[in-house]
């Protein structure tokens, strides 16, 4: 009778499963707000939603570039996309709030991407002390990021004059103009400004941001619980689009057109450095616990967030796992 019971209570949980995951409501395509730049960092983001996701899922995807990594986040929880892809701080913020939003894949740019461009007369880190260097805000990454560098090579950050000049062509003004010597930015413009002669990228290790989790992709946890395949599937779309990408032959094949009026020239100029950075991740090993802790505990000492926030509170590597399973690890 005990053993009959059992049976049946197991069948009757097998069957609310079933039933929970008939009631999700269908999907027709798979919405995203990505927060990022349209760059060339960001082309596996959008190829994985727009080229492979619908290979591996039967469902097609379309992402909306919008207006900053806040604006990404936002749109998730207002139910206008079902991923956002933005950096960490937002997305934390929102979790502090209550908001029940998990990061469940990294994004291209996993790894910070932002380079250091000075005027020429800079050589090494150490010689920002004493001068005056923009970022968008005291508790950006354009200053955080630059921060743990200029500590990693062993430069003093507290002797750095601080000026908030505000976003990348705010930036790049202050710059050209002579109001700043040195600033953080994305490859492709840092390229561009570099062409003037007046200034040139940095030479820097960015050796203490290995381990620093930069951006992502973030959804509700209802999402994930509802669609759990399709969040798989997204996952293994992304990590197809990021293997390809890590193939130059084969990124330059189709990138000029989705990066047009670039010329093929600058775009594979910036690939170089850009690879050697490291910021495209075809395992997404560096979402772990270990990393995840680590890049809180970072963002807290340089008061990005108030409070460490615990890994499993805003993250979870079932959907990663699930995706490297089906895939292999690319060596």
């Amino acid at each position: 009778m005990k053993a009959l019971f059992k049976g049946v209570a197991a069948a009757a949980v097998a069957f609310l499963a079933l039933a929970v995951h008939a009631q999700a409501p269908s999907l027709k395509q798979v919405r995203v707000a990505n927060g990022t730049t349209p760059d060339i960092l960001s082309i596996p983001d959008v190829r994985a939603f727009e080229h492979f996701l619908e290979k591996e899922s039967g469902i097609p995807g379309k992402a909306t570039y919008v207006p900053g990594a806040v604006r990404a986040i936002q749109a998730i929880i207002a139910d206008e996309a079902e991923v956002g892809i933005a950096t960490l701080s937002p997305g934390l913020a929102a979790v502090a709030q209550g908001q029940d939003i998990a990061v469940f894949s990294l994004a291209s740019g996993a790894r910070p991407y932002l380079v250091p461009v000075t005027t020429t007369d800079i050589k090494k880190l150490k010689d920002l002390e004493g001068q005056n260097v923009g970022v968008i805000s005291l508790v950006d990454s354009t200053y955080y990021l630059l921060v743990m560098m200029m500590r990693g090579e062993g430069a003093d950050p507290t002797k750095v004059n601080w000026r908030v000049v505000g976003g990348g062509a705010g930036r790049a003004n202050a710059l050209v103009a002579g109001g700043i010597k040195a600033a953080m930015f994305q490859v492709g413009q840092a390229l561009d400004l570099a062409k003037s002669g007046t200034h040139h990228v940095l030479p820097a290790s960015n050796e203490a941001l290995k381990n620093v989790i930069f951006k992502a992709f973030w959804a509700k946890r209802s999402f994930l619980k509802s669609h759990p395949e399709v969040a798989n599937a997204i996952v293994r779309a992304h990590l197809l689009a990021t293997r390809e990408a890590l193939d130059k032959d084969k990124f330059m094949a189709y990138a000029p057109a989705m990066l047009a009026p670039a010329t093929a020239e600058s775009i594979s100029r910036a690939y170089d450095v850009i690879l050697r950075m490291g910021p495209w991740e075809p395992n997404d090993a560096l979402l772990n616990p270990q990393s995840g802790e680590h890049t809180i505990n970072e963002m807290v000492r340089y008061k990005v967030l108030t409070a460490p926030v615990a890994f499993d509170k805003w993250a979870t590597t079932a959907h990663v796992k699930a995706a490297v399973e089906k895939l292999g690890t690319a060596k």
